[in-house]
């Protein structure tokens, strides 16, 4: 601002006031300093912005700038209280590091009164939100249709075809790559991945790739069929692929559903078959598996969404990028132990 204010010959004030459309600013003089502001690139940062407007209104700091969270879901609560961990995890991440970075997530639903997506998009707008991060969508839900144009937004989700708005999720390409590896440490060789029917839309075939290419370059690896279930419940179905494909370790996101299954059905787990799960609850889960950590993907989020807020990028952009937090390995205790590294020898 200060630099604005020298090359128009005037006090930081004035400037202030101009970029402020203030009134009392001759109109001549407002333009020649907006221009003078465009030519070098100045942009206020909206959280100072924020915290100034409520200062001179007398409100409480308490009043920060607000984010909105979307919740996609097909109830207003069906964020916070999914049934998928890693989903939970993600808002949780988000509103504690909104919280951290000085802003507020203010949580809405996207389906509030049977509202229209325009609906929405003008509601959020004339409370002043600027910037959006999207929950993960419902199972066959196409994107939501907002005026991008509002806002920055961010989608905790894959990349989407049909919108080019900026993604943060797992790495399930590597996730299923990394599993199948640990699973072959241990001297498995013939994995079986089991899927409901709506992975294979939602995560675009990369849960499947990683199965696919570690048989591909992992020695004496004899992947198996995968198997699509519309129904978890479905227990014969998944007893008939089991005796059919004789995997000798599993391979699935169903970590309530299949150590009931195997257990009913007399499996011993890991003597009988070992059971690997590519989104355990936590780090310290007792089923093998991939640990995503959804509150690393939700801060994540919040972090980017911010950059384009402060950036003021609103609207959808030409190209999409998408960020993607590889899962860690977490040990358990449903797979054999992996073998020790032999005596005086660096392992990398």
């Amino acid at each position: 601002m200060k630099a604005i204010a020298v090359q128009a010959g005037v006090t930081q004030a004035t400037v202030s006031m101009s970029l402020a459309n203030n009134p009392r600013i001759p109109l001549v003089t407002r333009e020649r300093i907006q221009a003078i502001a465009r030519r070098l690139g100045y942009h206020p940062n909206p959280y100072v912005s924020t915290l100034m407007r409520i200062r001179r209104l007398g409100k409480p700091l308490k009043d920060k700038p607000a984010l909105a969270l979307v919740c996609a879901q097909h109830t207003a609560e069906g964020w916070r209280n999914h049934p998928a961990p890693t989903i939970r995890q993600m808002r949780e991440g988000a509103i504690e590091r909104a919280t951290l970075r000085g802003y507020r997530a203010q949580e809405f639903w996207l389906h509030r009164d049977g509202m229209s997506n325009e609906r929405f998009s003008s509601m959020l707008h004339a409370r002043g939100i600027q910037g959006l991060l999207i929950s993960p969508l419902a199972d066959g839900d196409p994107p939501p249709a907002l005026h991008w144009d509002y806002f920055a937004a961010v989608s905790l989700s894959v990349p989407l075809p049909a919108l080019t708005i900026t993604t943060v999720c797992n790495d399930h390409y590597f996730s299923s790559l990394q599993a199948v590896r640990e699973c072959h440490r241990r001297g498995y060789r013939r994995p079986g991945l089991v899927l409901h029917s709506s992975h294979a839309h939602r995560f675009q075939g990369r849960w499947q790739a990683g199965v696919l290419i570690a048989g591909a370059i992992l020695p004496g690896l004899k992947v198996g069929k995968p198997l699509y279930v519309d129904d978890w419940s479905d227990e014969a179905r998944i007893l008939s692929w089991l005796k059919k494909e004789k995997p000798d370790v599993v391979i699935t996101p169903a970590g309530d559903v299949l150590p009931r299954l195997l257990a009913r059905a007399g499996w011993r787990v890991p003597d009988d078959i070992g059971l690997v799960i590519l989104a355990c609850a936590r780090p310290t889960d007792p089923i093998s598996g991939i640990y995503q950590n959804g509150t690393m993907i939700g801060a994540l989020a919040i972090d980017t969404l911010i950059s384009q807020v402060e950036r003021h990028e609103r609207g959808l952009p030409q190209q999409a990028t998408t960020l993607m937090v590889e899962g860690q390995w977490n040990e358990g205790r449903t797979l054999r132990p992996a073998p020790a590294a032999p005596a005086g020898r660096l392992t990398i």
